[in-house]
């Protein structure tokens, strides 16, 4: 069928008419509208020229009054700051009075010899301060003691003071005997000289200060919030033009010292500068009068008469008159004023170039102006009509490219839901669609939404679209919010993505069928595991206890026969059973403190006798560079080693093994260790070496007949390599041996040595120390028996939790082995019961198979052990000299209390509570789950996870002889196993009303 694009009403305008029509009223009004443009333009470039250069002005005046604003801040800013210090250093010295009435003894003693005239410095940082006092029998000496005192801290205090503010100060008694001056004057201004007397020096430096002795002057000098501010004025001091401060210190109301602070005038006349011509900025007092200035005196003379004409003016508010713009505020509380004016001609002087660059700037712009117009008029809107017919003839092209395109296509009115445009797929689509359905174009706006999504919105969404013949089909709709002559519209194009959707449930499929084959193989590998390593243990325990029997030469052989063959399948499992750890995640790495040293040297004597029996030479080198210690998974590397070396010595008939450990670079302590292990035996191709890392990979089809292995360790060593970020590699050659090398990146531990306990610290337990052992399989328990009393320990043994509670109740235990999986109560349970019994003694639990998970499990139930079968005497002899050293024999402890009747102990009571609400959370939504998806892939897990459940509540309280609950949980698990899940739902409340009741009934006392 061919695609085409067709309209929804053939009435709807096109755009081609609309456009040409649009050309030809533009040709006819093209030079009117031009040269009406034209001049419309240039009124508009003036009117925006003088509005710049009124903004120009108004912006300048505007800067002008931000100057004054800022040399106004920095005026009060700089006065204030000096106020403040002077009104600190007063209240310090008014404070510090009364504590100065004290003589100091070696001061006096300088001041008396030098006849009142003492020059101090107490920091050579500083200048010094000069002090003179008028000494005569009616003033004596000791009269001046506080101001003496008062000039020694002064003299610490006066350079500092004169460096920050660029001052110069004096204090003299109100009476005028005494002055202090900071710092001391120099030579040339003639107040130094050894005739000149305190009210001499005071009479000069402070003059026109007048009489202190009358109340208004001490008003005045005592009152803080109007400052004593002297005009400018000669400094005697300094020889220089400064402005003073004044005030006065009293003590309990009464004057007892005058301090006077200059200021060369050059610290306020830098902040009066002004920076352009006919402006002037100055300071007066509050009656006009001139104080500093920085114009011209003609300026100034001008700006001070406008200044008195505009006094009663508002503070800081601009005002014109006579041709200048004055302003002025307060910067000080004494009434000085700073006054700022500028006039006319200083605007022209600093805006005319710019003023004039605008003008020109806009008689430029407006010949460009004409100039472009003429230049439209010949070059762009006689050939538009040209341009137009183009973009016509483009728009009937993008309408054919759009016909023939694979998909659908529609656009779709947002407002009115019509169809304006689709081609034939989508017309198809809509034909073929199920009759009683909405038609397709309404869904997809029923999908995509209406008018409140913004121009160029896109988005994508699956869409099933139902046919006519009872099948459907899978839709991916993209979609675009547009506009289309000027309306909303939604543009919509989609593909048929039934095929990619059935890929897609295809692969879900599979996925979750790997995943319930993987959880499958995680439950085989455990179940097989325990199977196999239950009656493994067995055989391995029983020969070594037969070896210890008096045997002929011929039965030893068979047996040491039976033992290596059964050592080597024990070795297959671990093969096993660790690289499916690795390859589902499960392995952890761990990192502790360990001798490398020593654990390869433990290596060597392992595998010793095993290379004497084939006639090798096993050599071993160690680099003396190793660290005493190193960081990282002794475990982990020892079954590295023992598969490299147990290879080595396997695949080599004749010659040499060698273990070699170094750094690999001997000048960096730090850098990775290297542990080679290199043979003179068979070697391999490089094609055998390509494969010889893989999963049950062997060098080719007769090693396994030739020297057995299940091809796992090599692939083993690898994954577990690379979990220590390591890396292991090969390098051989055919007849000739192979050398492999494992890199690892092991930091060294700290050089501290752990601190060896002697075995006398702890008492030994004698020959009867006894221990429980619980296991459901008669055998392990005999054969757990026999192997304790090999070791010179007493044993009994229980098959069931509750016959192993009963005995420890009876007889208390030094230690405790138990199974993990048992069928009344699992091993874990049951540690927790006897935790609660008051239990202190280690518990070990021995099992067949135990995940990280598993072993973390233990630890919370108060399991100090996990030991994985099978259990040799070896490994149970040094976990009893691990566990048993230091405890108490079994005599000497209390026997715990009996459960089976009345009150249970408190942490019994807390423990079985605990563990009850958590399995009857975790059984409503197993049951919840499993009830709703019977047949889901994860079915099998969940009524597992239900059956360990009820086990867990069932033998949690048999043990404390609450058997109504335990048959409950017994009859629960029948009906699990019947698959009637109606029946068990209906059990579950029963359950839980019937076991609470149960506990409340157990209360402690």
């Amino acid at each position: 069928m061919t695609t085409q694009l067709t309209r929804s009403s053939p009435d709807t305008p096109g755009s081609g008419g609309n456009e040409r029509g649009a050309l030809n009223l533009l040709s006819r009004h093209q030079r009117l509208l031009l040269y009406i443009g034209g001049v419309v333009t240039s009124l508009v470039l003036a009117a925006v020229t003088a509005v710049i250069v009124h903004s120009q002005v108004k912006d300048y005046i505007g800067n002008r009054y931000a100057d004054f604003v800022m040399q106004r801040t920095a005026l009060q800013w700089a006065f204030a700051v000096r106020e403040g210090a002077m009104r600190i250093s007063v209240k310090q010295e008014e404070y510090a009075w009364p504590s100065r009435q004290e003589p100091l003894p070696e001061l006096m003693a300088q001041f008396a010899r030098s006849n009142g005239r003492l020059v101090l410095q107490r920091n050579t940082s500083f200048p010094p301060v000069l002090v003179l006092a008028d000494v005569s029998p009616q003033q004596p000496i000791e009269r001046y003691t506080p101001y003496l005192r008062m000039a020694d801290e002064i003299s610490y205090q006066a350079g500092a003071y004169s460096q920050a503010l660029m001052a110069t100060g004096y204090f003299f008694s109100p009476d005028r005997q005494f002055v202090g001056m900071g710092p001391a004057p120099i030579e040339p201004t003639g107040l130094e000289t050894s005739d000149t007397g305190a009210a001499a020096l005071i009479q000069r430096v402070a003059a026109d200060l007048g009489d202190f002795t009358t109340p208004a002057n001490v008003s005045r000098l005592l009152d803080p919030a109007t400052p004593w501010w002297m005009p400018p004025a000669p400094d005697p001091i300094t020889g220089g033009t400064s402005i003073r401060l004044v005030q006065g210190a009293a003590s309990e109301g009464t004057l007892f010292a005058v301090f006077v602070a200059s200021y060369p005038t050059q610290t306020f006349t830098s902040l009066l500068a002004g920076k352009n011509p006919h402006e002037a900025s100055l300071m007066v007092d509050s009656h006009n009068t001139l104080l500093l200035g920085t114009a011209p005196v003609d300026t100034q003379t001008e700006v001070l008469r406008i200044a008195g004409t505009l006094a009663g003016a508002a503070p800081a508010t601009l005002n014109y008159h006579d041709g200048y713009f004055v302003v002025s505020d307060g910067i000080n509380p004494a009434g000085w004023k700073l006054v700022h004016a500028f006039s006319w001609r200083t605007i022209l002087a600093e805006l005319w170039p710019r003023q004039l660059g605008y003008v020109g700037a806009m008689l430029l712009v407006i010949g460009f102006v004409w100039g472009g117009l003429l230049f439209i008029d010949r070059k762009v809107f006689r050939p538009a009509f040209a341009r137009s017919q183009r973009i016509a003839e483009s728009e009937d092209l993008n309408r054919t490219m759009v016909t023939t395109a694979p998909f659908g296509l529609a656009l779709l009115s947002v407002s009115s839901g019509d169809v304006l445009l689709q081609n034939a797929a989508m017309r198809g689509y809509a034909e073929e669609a199920r009759h009683s359905d909405p038609p397709l174009h309404t869904r997809l706006l029923a999908l995509f939404g209406g008018s409140a999504h913004s121009p160029d919105d896109h988005s994508e969404q699956e869409f099933q679209l139902a046919l006519e013949d009872g099948s459907s089909c899978d839709l991916l709709v993209s979609s675009v919010h547009t506009k289309y002559q000027g309306n909303d519209v939604l543009l919509c194009n989609f593909k048929d993505i039934t095929l990619r959707k059935k890929t897609q449930h295809e692969l879900e499929q599979a996925r979750q069928a790997a995943d319930a084959a993987n959880h499958a193989k995680s439950a085989f590998l455990a179940t097989m595991s325990h199977e196999i390593r239950t009656p493994l243990n067995t055989i391995l325990g029983n020969l070594e206890l037969l070896e210890r029997t008096p045997l002929s030469d011929a039965q030893l052989q068979q047996l040491h026969t039976v033992s290596s063959s059964s050592s080597t399948l024990l070795g297959i499992i671990n093969d096993i059973l660790d690289f499916s750890k690795v390859e589902s995640g499960q392995m952890t790495i761990e990192t502790i403190r360990f001798d490398l040293s020593t654990l390869i040297q433990e290596t060597v004597a392992f595998f010793l006798p095993v290379a004497q029996a084939k006639g090798l030479q096993l050599d071993l080198s160690i680099d003396d560079a190793l660290a005493p210690a190193y960081l990282g998974d002794p475990t982990r590397i020892r079954q590295i080693i023992y598969n490299l070396v147990g290879n080595a010595i396997k695949f080599t008939d004749h010659g040499d093994v060698l273990l070699e450990v170094y750094l690999q670079d001997d000048n960096q302590p730090e850098s990775s260790v290297v542990i080679g292990v290199s043979d003179t035996g068979i070697g391999m191709t490089a094609q055998q070496q390509a494969g010889l890392f893989q999963s049950f990979a062997q060098a080719n089809a007769t090693i396994a007949r030739r020297y057995g292995g299940s091809g796992l360790g090599l692939a083993l060593c690898r994954r577990l390599t690379d979990l220590m970020h390591g890396s292991i590699t090969v390098h051989s050659e055919l007849g000739k041996g192979s050398t492999f090398m494992v890199m690892l990146p092991l930091p060294s531990a700290t050089a501290v040595e752990p601190t060896a306990v002697a075995a006398q610290d702890y008492p030994e337990l004698s020959a009867s120390a006894r221990i429980l052992m619980v296991d459901d399989h008669p055998a392990n328990c005999e054969l757990m028996r026999l192997q304790l009393n090999a070791l010179g320990h007493s044993c009994d043994t229980a098959t069931r939790a509750a016959e192993a509670v009963a005995l420890q109740a009876a007889s208390v235990y030094d230690l405790v082995f138990t199974d993990l999986n048992m069928p009344d109560m699992d091993g874990r349970t049951l540690a927790r019961c006897l935790r609660g019994q008051g239990l202190r003694a280690p518990i070990i639990a021995i099992t067949a198979y135990a995940s990280e998970r598993d072993r973390e499990l233990c630890i919370e139930a108060g399991i100090d052990q996990v030991l994985v079968k099978p259990v040799l005497l070896g490994t149970l002899a040094r976990t009893l000299d691990h566990h048993l050293r230091g405890h108490r024999p079994a005599s000497d402890r209390v026997s715990p209390p009996d459960l089976s009747l009345g009150p249970l102990p408190a942490s019994v009571h807390s423990a079985l509570s605990e563990a009850l609400e958590n399995s009857l959370t975790a059984l409503d939504t197993l049951v919840e789950k499993w009830a709703l998806s019977p047949d889901a892939a994860d079915a099998a897990l969940r009524v597992q996870r239900i059956a360990e459940q009820l086990h867990s509540i069932r033998g949690a309280f048999a043990l404390v002889h609450e058997m109504e609950v335990a048959s409950l949980c017994a009859h629960m698990e029948q009906l699990l196993q019947d698959r009637n899940i109606a029946e068990l739902k209906a059990q579950f409340d029963i359950l839980g009303q019937t076991s609470r009741d149960a506990l409340r009934g157990r209360i402690p006392s």
